[in-house]
């Protein structure tokens, strides 16, 4: 049985709502929506038959004095046929603006990633966010907060090239997390820009920490070119399972662009 918070974040999917975005406020008759897509392939043969592919969909939407925000993002990799890599998570947020600066928010996330050594971890969050820059070149953010997280280890056994051969579920465990994020955005000019980010939670039973940075080049109004790198850390992965896992992509990207509302 998946809690609640799984059951609201399924659902939420489901629907175009939009991670984490500045509180820039906006003038009657501005866009209220934002949205960056991206996706990736790869694949080699001959001497080595890897494949590889990941998506990204983040949306924004402002109504009033909220924002509702939204991402997903996901990847797969193989080797030789075999599978060597499968996970995506899931992230719904909604944020009250105080003032133009300063917001609350509630939240809820889902990661799945089948060779971390957790089959799922899931939460519930809410805290407090603050916009430090918010101009049409540069956007930096940072919230923090607390929440309840459920999760599920599981043993692997892996083979010669990273293939899963055999898992082991372990009990679920829940604990009381810490929240943060940081989120920063900058145009250097109108065909460049540079995008990172960053979140923890940390409980006792496991900290997770992602961290990502990608440059995007324009090719037109609606599409551009992205390299990327990202890396994801759990604190106490169980036996079998490595801690740290490194993702470098080449995206195509579309964005449904607001000089006054970041998708992230």
């Amino acid at each position: 049985m998946r809690s609640p918070a799984a059951l609201v974040l399924l659902a939420a999917v489901a629907v175009p709502l939009p991670a984490y975005a500045d509180n820039s406020p906006l003038a009657p008759g501005d866009p209220a929506w934002a949205a960056r897509g991206q996706l990736g392939y790869s694949k080699t043969s001959g001497n080595t038959d890897n494949s590889a592919g990941n998506f990204l969909l983040h949306v924004a939407h402002v109504t009033g004095d909220w924002k509702v925000l939204f991402g997903a993002e996901g990847l797969y990799g193989s080797t030789h046929g075999e599978t060597t890599a499968q996970a995506w998570d899931a992230h719904l947020q909604a944020n009250y603006n105080i003032t133009s600066h300063f917001y609350w928010y509630a939240g809820v996330r889902y990661d799945d990633d089948r060779f971390s050594g957790f089959a799922f971890q899931e939460s519930i969050k809410t805290g407090a966010g603050y916009q430090f820059v918010q101009t049409n070149a540069t956007k930096f953010a940072a919230q923090m907060g607390a929440g309840y997280r459920r999760l599920r280890p599981e043993i692997l056994v892996k083979d010669d090239i990273g293939g899963v051969i055999s898992r082991t579920p372990l009990d679920e465990q829940s604990d009381a997390v810490f929240d943060g994020a940081l989120t920063f955005e900058h145009a250097f000019n109108q065909n460049t820009k540079l995008l990172a980010a960053a979140t923890v939670q940390s409980g006792k039973e496991n900290t997770l920490t992602t961290a990502s940075v990608s440059l995007q080049v324009k090719m037109t109004n609606r599409l551009a070119l992205a390299a990327g790198y990202q890396l994801t850390d759990n604190s106490q992965p169980p036996q079998g399972s490595g801690r740290r896992d490194t993702l470098t992509t080449l995206n195509l990207v579309y964005e449904l662009k607001n000089e006054k509302l970041a998708p992230e």
